[in-house]
């Protein structure tokens, strides 16, 4: 008896099958860079303006300020640099107890510099940028205390909505309506990096973090808080750091273990970042981002 069967549709391609032929063809395999290698490729872009600047309170809370307000604090490679300075400095302050991480001149970030962007516009300097920024809020997600995000003005959008996520909590002002949070990046012709993807996925859950993805909007503070990306709204800088108290009364040494035993359980392991840069920085300096970059598309509604 003759058996039938389905045609075998799995054929290979120069010896891979083609899941690994489009997985292969989708990322970057270009030279491989340690994390000062990328840190050296980066720095060479420092610019004067723009810096992230840290305050130190009695109480134990620090405040780090997003600053370069000539384009609501897009991050720029100077930023990158002083965030990877501050991050090492609260890793060393041991009566810190938590962090506010919020933007100058009332709003928090609206991602990328594009004059920064312009200069690394191609995978090699895009894989470079996620290899070194993507490690620092790694390290700076790890630290043992606990840190928010006031997000308040335009909002956090872009590579300023990654940011949000290597905090532990998320606030959005809701003061004016016009305050959004985005993961825009695919209006850039480009996905998200530095480790937020997975992140993403540990705060909302895969179905949610491709829905948000795919559809590029910006969510108000109600919207946000719905759909679990944000953990409250606060009208004030100062309403977001009473909220923040309220979560660390406790000693510091029992919020610091605290911390460091929820990180054990941590969904968003270095494999995971080390993979996402590699899927980016093909997309990094392609035609669709290009194409953004020069009709100076950023974050519209």
């Amino acid at each position: 008896m003759r058996l039938s069967r389905a045609p075998i549709l799995m054929q290979i391609e120069n010896g891979r099958t083609p899941k690994a032929k489009y997985l292969h063809d989708l990322t970057y395999h270009g030279q491989e860079l340690s994390f000062n290698e990328a840190k050296n490729i980066i720095i060479q872009y420092l610019e004067s303006s723009g810096s992230v600047d840290l305050e130190k309170d009695v109480n134990g809370i620090a405040k780090i300020r997003l600053n370069n307000p000539r384009c609501m604090n897009a991050i720029n490679a100077k930023m990158m640099s002083d965030l990877e300075e501050i991050t090492e400095k609260l890793s060393q302050w041991t009566e810190c107890k938590g962090a506010i991480v919020y933007g100058a001149d009332g709003n928090f970030c609206a991602g990328g510099d594009l004059n920064f962007a312009k200069k690394i516009s191609n995978p090699y300097g895009g894989y470079a940028m996620n290899i070194y920024l993507g490690h620092i809020l790694n390290k700076f997600k790890k630290l043992p205390i606990i840190t928010v995000a006031y997000i308040e003005g335009a909002g956090a959008l872009g590579g300023g909505a990654e940011i949000t996520t290597a905090c532990d909590y998320r606030l959005m002002c809701n003061a004016v309506d016009t305050t959004a949070i985005g993961f825009v990046h695919s209006k850039m012709g480009i996905v998200p990096a530095w480790g937020s993807t997975a992140r993403l996925v540990s705060i909302m859950g895969v179905r949610k973090t491709l829905d948000l993805l795919l559809e590029s909007r910006l969510f108000s503070a109600a919207e946000a808080m719905d759909s679990g990306l944000v953990d409250g709204a606060v009208a004030t800088m100062a309403d977001a750091e009473t909220w923040l108290s309220h979560k660390i009364r406790a000693d510091v040494n029992v919020i610091r273990a605290i911390k460091r035993m929820v990180q054990c359980y941590d969904d968003s392991p270095e494999t995971v970042r080390m993979m996402e840069s590699r899927i980016f920085a093909p997309l990094w300096g392609g035609p669709a981002n290009q194409a953004a970059i020069e009709k100076h598309l950023k974050h519209k509604r």
